[in-house]
Parts: structure tokens; sequence; C-alpha cells
């Protein structure tokens, strides 16, 4: 199980990666962060409104009206008819805003955000119409910001693998689940999926939803991506989760050598391992776990191109484009990594709880051990301890209490 636990969790780390690579963080940028003090991956967005001018607008209505006149001339015989047809038009005053719209990812150590290095933004200008001269207010959302201290650590910067392990030899390690470094992974799974989830409701929920709505030209123009689309493109693709607790009835014969032979398409590749003992051999080998994290690496880099294709361009002037498409889908993904990486801590715990269950016979309370101290008590002790329970009676008076008292 402990083995199970470094698989799944070495694997969770690499499809980490993987995601943030499409976000910029690279293996240059993970090299060139100071590992000395914390490591902050930031999130920043802003808007700025303009005003520039007020237009009158003429909106065909699709109410008309037929006049007809009819003519004769010299000759009786013959007449015509002209018809004039009156269409009603509807007058609208515009307001025309100039929105600068810039959003960036960054990561800085320590507390110098002032030298944060940004690895992915997108600053664009773009026009929106109003039928109101109010209601267009610069924001500057707060920053939500993510601690990678603990994911930098799990990596082996000289040889870019991923060395995290259970220390079975701590104290304080229980179970699989229930040890300092398997908490501290479900930890940073929990930060991710909040940082997720920030910029889900506050960037794409409020501030983008916000701009779309206040677009309110006098003759609509239908858009070809809307904020529904934007939040559902992880649904567009399917991406393939790693994340897997799998195991073999009978392993390899060979076993690990130390090389799994495949070449990695993350820039992180999984550290191997040379147990060959009995222990091991229901478990994937590293040759296996490295085919699952290029399949996750492919369908991802699919999803991206996918989504390049079809999207319009960050150079487009679109309030939505691909940077604003990648960055739901990858969110979205996160999340769905960092939930699977806590099922899957949670299911391991429970297959062991199950299999010592099932040694056992039943689940074990209070009472059963009660009921063991007592047994043995009386194969051990002779003669049997008896409870203490004496009646205290005095003749026509109610029972009296009897109480010891161990003074130190």
């Amino acid at each position: 199980k402990y083995g199970l636990v470094n698989l799944t969790s070495n694997a969770a780390i690499i499809a980490y990666v993987n995601c943030f690579e499409k976000l910029g963080l690279d293996a240059a940028v993970l090299k060139s962060i100071d590992k000395t003090k914390p490591a902050t991956l930031r999130f920043d967005s802003s808007t700025a409104c303009k005003f520039l001018q007020e237009v009158k607008v003429d909106v065909p209505m699709e109410r008309s009206y037929e006049e007809k006149e009819e003519t004769t001339g010299s000759d009786a015989s013959k007449k015509t008819t002209k018809t004039r047809v009156m269409k009603a038009v509807n007058h609208v005053k515009e307001f025309h805003w100039e929105v600068e719209v810039n959003w960036s990812i960054s990561v800085y150590s320590g507390t110098s955000v002032e030298e944060k290095k940004v690895v992915k933004s997108r600053t664009y200008t773009t026009t929106l119409i109003t039928q109101s001269k109010g209601g267009m207010v610069s924001t500057n959302l707060p920053p939500i910001e993510l601690s990678i201290s603990w994911l930098l650590q799990q990596i082996d910067m000289v040889e870019l693998t991923s060395q995290f392990k259970v220390d079975t030899e701590d104290g304080d390690t229980k179970t699989p689940r229930r040890n300092n470094a398997v908490q501290k992974a479900l930890d940073f799974a929990a930060q991710l999926r909040q940082w997720c989830q920030g910029i889900e409701s506050n960037f794409f929920g409020h501030f983008q939803k916000h701009l779309l709505q206040k677009h309110n030209p006098a003759v609509q123009k239908p858009h070809t991506f809307t904020i529904r689309h934007l939040l559902g493109v992880n649904n567009q693709y399917s991406i393939f989760n790693p994340i897997l607790p799998l195991m073999e009835e009978s392993g390899p014969s060979d076993g690990d050598d130390g090389s799994n032979g495949v070449e990695s398409k993350s820039i992180i590749e999984l550290q191997c391992s040379n147990d060959n003992n009995d222990e091991h051999k229901t478990l994937l080998t590293s040759k296996d776990i490295s085919k699952l994290l290029n399949e996750h690496a492919q369908t991802l880099e699919g999803a991206f191109n996918g989504i390049e294709e079809s999207w319009p361009s960050d150079s487009s002037g679109d309030i939505l484009s691909s940077s604003e498409a990648v960055l739901s889908l990858l969110s979205n993904h996160l999340r769905e990594l960092s939930a699977q990486y806590t099922e899957t801590m949670s299911y391991i715990e429970s297959m062991m709880e199950n299999q010592l269950i099932a040694a056992i016979g039943k689940r074990l309370t209070p009472n059963d051990l009660d009921k063991f101290v007592k047994f043995h008590n009386a194969k051990l002790l002779c003669p049997m301890p008896q409870p203490f329970c004496h009646a205290i009676r005095r003749p026509e008076h109610y029972p009296g209490n009897i109480s010891l008292y161990h003074l130190s």
C-alpha cells in the first residue's frame, strides 16, 4: 500500500506540472525559482474603462405602413397606382466605452512581489456599448495566490524527476494515508482546488460575465463564443486522468531495472525504482506509469491545439480568446486531478481497512476490547477479581454509599 501511495502521488505531481507547463511554468522557470524561500503562484486581473462618445443610432422596427395613391391621366381608361411604404425607426442613444482588460499569472519567491516573473498574460483593448452612461467602472480584483513550495520540494531539479516517498521509519507514520507526507500532499491538493475555484468564480464568473452582460448595442450582433462556451470548454475535450490506484494480480517477471525504456512527454519524469521484492510485484511498473502519464500529456496537448484552432487568437481583440479558453480548461482539469488524488488516498486507506476487517472477522469496538481484557484477566489472575459492589444497609434506613479515594 505504501508503494501504491508513492506511485499515485508521483503521478499526481507530474500531472500537475503538465498543466502548469501550459500556463507558462516550464522547466526553465522551475529551475530559476529560489527554493530557499516560499514560492507562490499568483493570478492578477484588472480592467480600466474610459468613456469615448455618445452616438445616436436609428434602429429599424418591424412595424411598417403602406399608402396607395391612384392617379388618372387625360384618358379615363389609363390609371396608375403608387404605393409608398413607411417603416418605423427607433432612435437609440449608445454610449461607447474603451475597456482595457489585463490578466496575468506570475511566480515569485518569499515576499518579493515586485520581482515576480510573469509566465502567462494577456492585455487587450475592446469597445463596449451600453445604453446608459453609468455602470462602467475600473476594477482591480484581489490577487489569487497558490503556494507551490511543496510541489517544488518533490521535484529533483537536477534530474527533473518526481521524488515523493512516504517515510515509513517516521514515528508519525501510522498508515499509508495517515502520515505527514500524504497529509501535505492532500493539503496542496485542497489549496490547488481553491485556487482554481477562485479563478473561475472571481475572474470568469464575475469579471468576464459582467463585461459581456453590460455590452448592449442597439443592433445586436451574435457572439461566436459566450461565457457559457467558456465555462463548458472542459466538456468538449476528453483529457486522460493518470491518477489511478491500479494493481496487478501478478507482476512482471523481470521487474523494474531502474530504466523504464519509455520516452517521457512531460518535463518531469517518474523516478524509477529498483524494488523487486514480493511486496511490489502487484504494483504497476515505472514503464506502465510512464505510459499513463504520456497519455495524459498527449490528450492535454490535443485539447490545447484544438482550442488554438477553434477560438479567436489573443490579438483578435475579442473579450474571449484562446488564452481564456485554455485557462478555463486547465483550471477545471486541475480541480479534477486534485479531487481524484484525494479520492485515491481515501480508497487506498479503505482498501487496507477492509482487508484488516476481513482478516479479523469483524469490526472491533471498545466493548470488544473490554470483553477481551476481562477474559484474559480471568486466566491470568487467580482468584478472578470480582466487581466491587457491596450493599450497605441499616434497619429502617435508606441504603448508604461507600466510596474509594486515592490519596496522592
